[in-house]
């Protein structure tokens, strides 16, 4: 998968690094093993939620791309037709 931007890899990083450190000290501690497990959970469905979020605004900017490249062609061979 392309990195799409850094406003969806930064974030995810530290959610990932900050989630993971305190579901492992908690665990190590013996205290709240079920937090843990459902701190994690949430913070990878967040996680899931925002790749899935910037993977759709680049599916819409290329779908825009392709849109706008077949507009200003087509608008090119109109002219280039209308000065012969």
């Amino acid at each position: 998968m392309n990195a799409f931007s850094h406003r969806t890899w930064i974030p995810f990083y530290l959610a990932s690094f900050g989630t993971l450190s305190m579901a492992v000290f908690r665990s190590m501690n013996g205290v709240m093993l079920l937090f843990s497990l459902v701190l994690v959970s949430v913070a990878l469905g967040i996680i899931f939620l925002a790749i899935q979020t910037e993977v759709a605004r680049n599916t819409e900017k290329k779908e825009l791309m392709a849109t706008l490249s077949k507009k200003v062609l087509s608008a090119g061979e109109s002219k280039g037709s209308e000065t012969k």
